[in-house]
């Protein structure tokens, strides 16, 4: 339900929680100091190494003058998780010798005056730019084989196969999976130029949907993830490690903020002990997929006690009939006997939460929505939010806003084509999917692209630092990727669909390109802003930016008209013309940020059509889909196993995979150090293994015969894999975890570990299509 952490007293130590924990660790390359995360991980770092292969000289070389040092200061925006905290690096002679996060960064600090910090993954973006296990150079396939070849041929042989692949199957069955680019013109080329409606993005299809989708569809946004933390005197973090994984380090330190500033209370509610429910007042250990029952039973406490908004409630909500009746029976003694928590513990979040608002905020993310029933728990999670009326007030539920920039098309004068127009999605399209109802809410869903693959509907992918096999149905995506006509890989390093692509196009990392971001949520909570910078370096190896790869292809298709700029920081130029601005201005101030528009609270009183709505039956595509799944379209309560998997006999155990401070997104287990810390943090690095660890209970261990270091084997009904056990009681009886993105598919080389989504088969939330990542499984002990 929420990411990895480490054990401890469950009571909050505010001393823990201060910026004076943070601190220096080593990183690679002689020399190299990086501010650290959160003081969590006070070890000893292993001797730094050459970032550079080396060769042993065979005879003595010629003395030569030394060349004089050159160094200069530098930018970047951490990628790594996609959520852009600044960085600030020193580079000397073309190398990267230091790096650290820009002061007071709308990302990766608590805001004006105060330091900038990196996680370490954001400290591996420098290990990165001198990995030499990187790809190096443009490969195709030829004769079943990959060989590296220029970048002329690679772009030529690409447009070929390309032009084929739309006379053989047509360009509305290529599936653009190009989402987490760090440049957005992917879509220019692929659904304009070459006419496929078909993309997969990250946010709803595979990441959060029921989140996302809860939150728009009740009238607060997706950004219903991130209350206004710094001014918020209670925080509830639902299925969420906040201070260990967050969607940049202002979440971390904006709670850390209101800790010192407004003596706020934090609530975790997570059925695994972490370092946010070690550092929270309370730590409810819920039972997974139970979300939904406490938020009820909550919502219930509040109306009785007469703790709600009546005034909000009254003039600014939609559908309160509904809800009250929802919750009418579902009483705290209901909750307890679903959730595992004590009738009088829901009592008390229930009126603590209340009683604060509307200086109280919620925040959750993936836990709450990784689920089949995880629309409904969603749904009535985000519910208590305009019950008690803290609809974009301090401390509560922020309606964050963004930078409108220009469009650099049309400051070009280019008029593209959008030839994917008329185009329906095979999802929508053909009646072998009829019994789906997510089809109404979203153009596909990832656990059914293999489906479509196998009914000829979808016959080629783009992946661009995507690596689909560890997002769902692992075995399924993998058949489906071998049948595929074409696959083209844009990415770093070498992963499971890069393997198996037909044309590999080795990108430059994040230090070595230009970037722009924008965004919302922040440590200004009245502020809008975007964060910029130039290349730190010049790509290593033979590689290329994205954006240059992107062009390389239209121009090899024909399209280079579209695409007028010299490179990617002209592109970037004029998008941030209506600021006017340049990304040479963002870094010129000595950071590499700009605040822009403030905004205040409270926004919905200048519309007075805005509605908080607690039920959707207006939205017709919602009510359908909803209605078809057998479900209402108010909050009610879904069981576990209504949809998605029922524990039994066979398979007693529920298995979940979480996120680690180490790891993001499956794209960072190849590094070493990495490796190294995450072994460490368990205790297991004397052992000769460096993947994922199963964390299971003492109980369900002894019963099964399992120690700490053993290697163990998990089965669920379609699918097995291997890996090392750790056991511990920060996960409860019958709760099973271990982290993602490794095994079989991962961008490890020798694929160690177990890739999590090989037990799974086609479970989803059926309103979002959002993988369900909750497995009945069973372990064993014994491996090879």
């Amino acid at each position: 339900m929420s990411t990895d952490g480490t054990t401890g007293s469950s009571e909050r130590d505010r001393v823990d929680l201060t910026r004076r924990k943070l601190v220096q660790v080593g990183g690679v390359g002689a020399g190299i100091a990086v501010s650290g995360c959160l003081g969590i991980f006070d070890e000893e770092e292993p001797e730094p190494e050459t970032p550079e292969e080396t060769e042993t000289p065979t005879e003595e070389p010629e003395e030569e003058e030394p060349e004089e040092p050159t160094e200069q200061v530098a930018y970047g925006n951490c990628w790594i998780c996609h959520h852009n905290c600044g960085q600030e690096v020193v580079v000397e002679n073309d190398a990267i010798t230091y790096l650290t996060g820009v002061d007071g960064h709308p990302r990766g600090s608590a805001g004006e005056g105060t330091e900038g910090t990196v996680c370490p993954k954001g400290q591996i973006q420098m290990d990165k730019v001198h990995d030499p296990a990187r790809i190096k150079q443009p490969h195709v396939r030829r004769n079943g084989e990959l060989e590296e070849v220029s970048w002329e041929e690679a772009f030529e042989y690409t447009a070929k196969r390309l032009e084929e692949f739309d006379e053989e199957h047509g360009a509305e069955t290529f599936l653009d999976a190009g989402s987490w680019a760090t440049t957005d013109v992917f879509r220019n080329l692929w659904r304009d130029l070459y006419g496929t409606p078909e993309r997969i993005g990250r946010g709803i299809h595979v990441c959060a949907g029921p989140t996302f989708q809860s939150g728009s569809t009740m009238g607060v946004g997706s950004d219903n993830r991130f209350p206004d933390y710094q001014n918020s005197e209670y925080i509830i973090a639902w299925g969420r490690n906040v201070l260990e994984t967050f969607a940049g380090q202002f979440e971390a330190k904006g709670i850390m903020t209101a800790f010192e500033e407004n003596d706020a209370t934090l609530v975790t509610i997570d059925p695994q002990h972490t370092e946010t429910a070690q550092k929270s007042d309370k730590w409810l250990q819920i039972e997974p997929r139970t979300d939904g029952a406490l938020a009820l039973a909550m919502g219930h406490v509040i109306i009785e006690e007469g703790l709600y908004d009546e005034e909000f409630v009254e003039e600014r909500t939609y559908g309160f009939d509904a809800y009250r009746e929802a919750v009418a029976d579902k009483t705290p003694e209901w909750a307890e006997e679903i959730t595992g928590i004590d009738a009088e513990d829901i009592r008390e979040i229930a009126t603590g939460f209340a009683e604060a608002a509307p200086q109280a905020g919620i925040t959750i993310w993936t836990g709450t929505a990784q689920y089949g029933n995880a629309w409904k728990a969603s749904q009535s999670i985000t519910a208590l939010n305009g019950l008690v009326g803290n609809i974009d007030r301090p401390g509560g539920l922020r309606m964050w806003q963004g930078v409108p920039l220009a469009n650099p098309f049309e400051e070009q004068g280019v008029d593209l084509p959008n030839n994917a127009a008329g185009e329906t999605p095979a999802l929508r399209k053909y009646e072998e999917y009829e019994e789906y109802p997510v089809r109404h809410t979203t153009g596909i869903a990832h656990n059914l692209v293999p489906e479509m693959v196998e009914n000829g509907h979808i016959n080629g992918i783009y992946c661009h630092y995507d690596n689909p096999l560890k997002d769902g149905n692992a075995e399924a995506w993998i058949e489906a990727i071998e049948e595929m006509d074409l696959v083209i890989s844009v990415d770093a390093y070498w992963s499971g669909v890069s393997r198996m692509a037909d044309v590999v196009f080795p990108e430059a990392t994040q230090l070595e390109k230009d970037t722009l971001g924008t965004g919302t949520w922040s440590a200004y909570s009245e502020h809008s802003w975007i964060t910029g910078s130039t290349a730190a370096v010049e790509p290593q190896w033979n590689t290329k930016p994205g954006f240059d790869i992107i062009v390389g292809i239209a121009e090899a298709m024909g399209w280079g008209e579209y695409f007028p700029w010299d490179s990617h920081e002209e592109y970037l130029n004029d998008k941030l013309s209506t600021l006017d601005l340049t990304l040479e201005d963002l870094e010129a101030g000595g950071d590499n940020y700009e605040l822009v528009d403030e905004y205040g609270y409270e926004q919905w009183k200048n519309d007075d059509d805005w509605q908080f709505r607690f039920d959707i039956d207006g939205l017709d595509n919602f009510a359908t889909a909803a209605e078809e799944a057998g479900m209402g379209t108010a909050p009610e309560w879904v069981p576990p196993g209504t949809y998605g998997d029922e524990l039994s006999d066979d398979y007693p155990l529920e298995l979940f995979d979480t996120r680690a401070v180490f790891f993001s997104h499956g794209g960072d287990q190849h590094n070493e150090r990495m490796l190294d810390r995450n072994a460490r943090r368990h205790g297991l690095e004397d052992e000769d293994y460096r993947g994922n660890y199963l964390v299971i209970n003492p109980e369900d261990a002894a019963e099964r015969g399992i120690e700490t270091g053993d290697m163990v084997q998990v089965e669920s009904e379609t699918g097995d894999g291997e890996l090392m056990a750790y056991v511990s009681e920060r996960t409860k009886p019958g709760f099973v975890t271990m982290e993602y993105g490794f095994g079989e598919g991962s961008v490890q080389p020798d694929n160690e570990g177990m890739n999590s989504m090989k037990v799974h088969a086609t479970q989803m939330d059926p309103i979002s299509g959002q993988p369900d990542r909750h497995v009945a499984v069973d372990v064993e002990s014994g491996g090879d």
